[in-house]
């Protein structure tokens, strides 16, 4: 009984040290947007929000491929060879870092006619350079964090977090007080806050680094054998992701764009939710798979979740109606209409983030990336067609039916492969990493 309390306690307490500084800085990114509404029009918000859609793109495609790699690899061995789990973390971070060096190149060859792309005027380079400062610092970051999750020293992972979301909205809110709020001014602190935390890990614990086994191919090749479909899938789901905002800005107006960013900011919150959830439980998914208990956790965990998510969805219709003038300025009326729409949508990330997506990812990684190629051309027709005729709220009808189709499959096939997992907690036809072949391999 002592054992199943002390279990309990800390996996409360691990929630809680993940949930809580995530729920803040979602909740403070919700108030953000809500007091830019107030400060900038639409075209002007517009432009931040594709700055900020940038930011989350690139650390979706790069950031999410390369973590997804390391928590399927680092551990395996983090109970058996801790410098081999150590090394692999380290390898991924300086991956990074040598990607988003080329990134930063090419930007200084291409910022202009990106400028033009993406604003539809010339001048506002420094911005995208900002917005590349922004994606490095993330990156890292992302990195430090992977670190207390393989080592499920969580206090530390809400620790980092915590940290950055107090630079960083802290110092917007000192923006704010000054009068100085611009979109420039306030993206600085995107990169602020996460480069802040990073140094923070670095001169604590990440100075453990230097316990890693050297660098090698045999690691560098571990991780992009995992993370070369990661990439393809997560770059592909996350172009896709952000499909709706980049075709507006292209095919449309930053107006239009504006409206669309005001009520995604409201009505993705349960998605962002979703993301914060699968921190606390990708970790969690190999070690239930291979001691064959995944089952009866994921059938528990999305039941739950699918009942939460029909709860807030009628909660959100009455609600919305009635709050949604509260929350938006007059000059974003429109962005009503946008909420209701994406809702749904955002709900079905929900209940699939936390974990159906990983454990799609983690034993059948060619599937989602799969169904995205077949789904991207049939998007792009359904973009252009609803854009050109409706804007915001059109990208906004087909956003949402893409994301409960892509959610409703990954639930089908993550519930098919999940029960005909093998009695050891090895999917069948699926090999797994050889933990001791790859140890041999790095010690040579």
């Amino acid at each position: 009984m002592a054992i199943g309390g002390t279990t309990i306690y800390k996996g409360t307490g691990e929630f809680l040290f993940v949930a809580f500084p995530k729920i803040l800085g979602g909740l403070l990114t919700f108030a953000l947007n809500l007091v830019l509404l107030r400060h900038f029009g639409p075209s002007e918000f517009g432009i931040y929000a594709l700055c900020v859609a940038l930011i989350l793109l690139a650390d979706a495609i790069v950031g999410s491929s390369m973590d997804m790699s390391v928590l399927r690899l680092a551990p395996l061995y983090r109970d058996t060879n801790y410098k081999l789990s150590l090394g692999i973390q380290r390898t991924a971070l300086w991956l990074k870092l040598g990607l988003a060096s080329f990134s930063s190149a090419l930007l200084s060859l291409f910022a202009g006619p990106l400028s033009r792309m993406l604003f539809h005027q010339t001048g506002l380079q420094p911005l995208l350079y900002t917005t590349c400062g922004a994606v490095s610092a993330l990156l890292l970051l992302r990195s430090a964090q992977v670190h207390p999750q393989v080592a499920r020293r969580f206090f530390w992972f809400g620790l980092l977090e915590m940290l950055q979301v107090i630079t960083k909205f802290g110092g917007i809110a000192l923006l704010l007080l000054a009068g100085h709020v611009s979109a420039m001014n306030v993206l600085l602190f995107f990169v602020l806050g996460p480069l802040v935390s990073f140094i923070a890990w670095r001169a604590t614990i990440g100075r453990e680094f230097s316990r890693a086994v050297p660098f090698s191919r045999a690691i560098t090749g571990e991780i992009w054998r995992y993370s070369r479909w990661f990439l393809l899938t997560f770059g592909l789901a996350a172009f896709i992701s952000r499909l709706d905002l980049l075709l507006l800005a292209r095919w449309h107006s930053l107006t239009e764009v504006g409206i669309f960013s005001a009520g995604q900011a409201i009505a993705w919150v349960p998605q962002l939710i979703g993301t914060y959830l699968a921190v606390l439980f990708t970790p969690r998914i190999m070690p239930l798979v291979g001691t064959g208990r995944f089952y009866d956790f994921f059938s528990k965990f999305q039941l739950t979740m699918l009942a939460v998510c029909l709860l807030i969805f009628v909660a959100c219709l009455i609600a919305v109606p009635s709050l949604g003038h509260w929350l938006l300025p007059a000059k974003y009326g429109q962005s009503l209409r946008v909420i209701l729409i994406l809702l749904p949508g955002a709900l079905s990330g929900l209940a699939t983030f936390p974990v159906t997506i990983g454990f799609v990812m983690f034993i059948r990684p060619k599937f989602l990336f799969a169904m995205d190629c077949v789904s991207l051309p049939i998007l792009l027709l359904l973009y252009h067609y609803a854009i050109g005729l409706y804007g915001a709220t059109g990208a906004a009808f087909v956003t949402t039916a893409a994301n409960l189709s892509r959610g409703t499959i990954a639930q089908i096939m993550a519930w098919k492969w999940a029960r005909g997992l093998d009695p050891t907690g090895v999917p069948s036809g699926v090999p797994l990493s050889d933990p001791l072949a790859f140890a041999a391999e790095v010690g040579r």
